[in-house]
């Protein structure tokens, strides 16, 4: 298992999460209902509009997948030194 390519990948999926919910968050500030049709959701008579609705679960699950991204850039980092460090050790030295 390469754990390198793993935390790059992980890394993708966490800045596309993040790109969607910076769009989600702009279009849900344009689609947000003011004047009398936030009145009227408020009411109960008109639905919110979906992408308001789903911009902060967006928004946390961006948060989850940079999360999960920090810990595997810092798992591969660790693999990295410890490989590092076990071919050094184990490197003959030479003879005098």
């Amino acid at each position: 298992m390469n754990h390198e390519v793993i935390a790059t990948r992980i890394e993708n999926v966490s800045m596309a999460t993040g790109i969607l919910a910076g769009l989600s968050a702009a279009g849900a500030v344009l689609a947000e209902p003011t004047g009398l049709e936030a009145l009227g959701v408020w009411l109960g008579i008109t639905d919110q509009p979906l992408i308001v609705t789903i911009a902060p679960i967006l928004g946390t699950l961006a948060s989850v997948c940079g999360t999960i991204s920090g810990c595997t850039y810092f798992w591969a980092r660790r693999q990295n030194r410890r490989g590092n460090n076990s071919a050094t050790r184990d490197k003959p030295t030479p003879l005098e």
